[in-house]
């Protein structure tokens, strides 16, 4: 694991360790139409996250917590689930381990996004299987750059 900004960098399959090259306002064309799905349970933490990948050229739907988006995953395939930790009914803990153990969503990428900037959390969401781990608040560049270690891998 390699800190950066207060996040841990890990590649969905746990190898490479790419850092973006592009700038500011700048997205990859491969993200365009990927579909991400946002799980938190504040709807202004989800509008920000909402905001910076449509900005992004994605497409983005949204779950309150980690049972309504099991529920989503069960009716549509998506590219990335970009989930917070501490959430009612399903914390994010909960559901990356529930997605690693479904083989449909074994290699989905999962990146969490939580104010817990504490190291336990980090490294508990890691091993659970996350890719990648976000102290909020988000910026553009921070999203950016984790989108483009999950999506422009050359591995």
């Amino acid at each position: 694991m390699y800190p950066y900004n207060g996040g841990a960098l890990r590649s969905p399959a746990g190898r490479g360790h790419e850092r973006s090259s592009m700038s500011a306002g700048e997205a990859s064309a491969s993200w365009k139409d990927k579909s991400i799905l946002i799980v938190d349970d504040y709807p202004a933490v989800r509008r920000v996250i909402r905001d910076i990948v449509v900005a992004l050229g994605m497409k983005a739907e949204e779950a309150e917590n980690g049972l309504e988006a099991q529920a989503a995953l069960k009716n549509k395939n998506f590219d990335l689930v970009i989930s917070d930790l501490v959430m009612p009914e399903m914390d994010g803990f909960e559901l990356t381990e529930a997605l690693r153990n479904t083989p449909r969503h074994r290699r989905l990428p999962i990146v969490i996004i939580s104010t817990h900037d504490d190291a336990k959390y980090i490294f508990r969401a890691l091993h659970l299987g996350a890719d990648d781990y976000i102290i909020k608040p988000p910026s553009m560049e921070m999203v950016k750059t984790v989108l483009a270690r999950i999506f422009d891998h050359d591995w």
